[in-house]
């Protein structure tokens, strides 16, 4: 039986639950901790991995920030996506409410109608 699947309590009898840690010193180390919301009473933690070499935990440590980094980055960037599209949208319906008829534009491929009050793309 590995260390893994190894059941292990708290003082207080609840089943403890895996977390990983991503402090400097011990990135992607594993432990045990209480499940028990009010586990704080007992504060029992131990450790499931052993030491890792620091300039592991380093490199855990820098990827595990890169990471958040990139999603952080991501998330913003939805956003702003998002907002272009709503934008984009308002102006196409402004423009639709403008025209009274159907408007081809430049070389045909591209054609606003204005009964469907919406865009439509040809021969992409």
């Amino acid at each position: 039986m590995s260390r893994d699947s190894t059941v292990v309590k708290c003082q207080c009898g609840i089943v403890t639950r895996i977390f990983t840690t991503f402090t400097p010193i011990n990135s992607g180390r594993r432990f045990y901790k209480c499940a028990n919301p009010n586990g704080y009473k007992f504060a029992y933690w131990k450790w499931v991995d052993d030491l890792l070499h620091p300039r592991v935990a380093n490199l855990i440590h820098n990827l595990k920030k890169e990471n958040d980094n990139l999603h952080r980055a991501n998330k913003i960037l939805e956003t702003k996506m998002a907002d272009l599209e709503k934008y984009l949208t308002s102006e196409i319906e402004q423009k639709c409410e403008r025209l009274n008829e159907e408007v081809v534009i430049d070389n045909e491929d591209v054609v606003i109608d204005k009964s469907k009050t919406k865009l439509i793309k040809y021969g992409l």
